[in-house]
């Protein structure tokens, strides 16, 4: 079995391989370019028996851009708008509101109920402290709201602290200063 094997093997090996070999292709090459020779005086060029006519170039169709359902392209991404008076109107009752509802503690106490325990004067920036009747404290500088009548603190002095506050009298707004001292006179 194995001579029939090995004989197959060399008559497909020997049968496979052509009679002929490849022949190899030629590839033509172009000729070398000559050196141009030195240039001849100009004759009267040779007049064409048939008049060769003009070709006109076709003219061009205008480009126009199509913006209609896209983005601007030329158009910046980031614009600052500037408020309209609708909006500052809403700013200014806003505002107004904040007035009107207190913000912080101290703005929802009587002034009576407050007790002033410390005062530091001699800084640029003046600073106060008060205490509520639970003895939790609140430190107070010049501006800070204070008291239920929307009171402000405007000065703050060795002997204590000066509160304004607005009300209304006679249909005319008014201030009137209230002093918080340090020490009992």
């Amino acid at each position: 079995m194995g001579t029939i094997l090995l004989f197959l093997c060399f008559l497909l090996i020997f049968n496979g391989c052509g009679d002929e070999a490849p022949k190899p292709t030629k590839v033509p090459i172009s000729p070398a370019r000559q050196k141009p020779e030195a240039p001849t005086p100009a004759k009267e060029p040779a007049r064409p028996t048939v008049e060769a006519k003009a070709i006109e170039p076709s003219p061009a169709t205008p480009y126009a851009l199509n913006l209609q359902g896209k983005p601007n392209p030329f158009q910046p991404l980031v614009i600052d708008k500037t408020e309209t008076p609708a909006i500052q109107k809403k700013l200014e009752q806003a505002a107004r509101a904040e007035d009107k509802e207190p913000g912080t503690p101290l703005e929802k106490m009587d002034l009576s109920s407050l007790k002033l325990v410390a005062v530091v004067w001699n800084i640029p920036n003046p600073r106060a402290m008060v205490e509520d009747s639970g003895g939790k404290g609140y430190i107070l500088t010049v501006g800070t709201r204070i008291g239920k009548n929307r009171g402000q603190v405007t000065k703050i002095n060795p002997s204590g602290v000066v509160v304004s506050e607005k009300y209304e009298a006679d249909g005319k707004l008014r201030t009137r200063e209230i002093p918080l001292r340090l020490y009992a006179e």
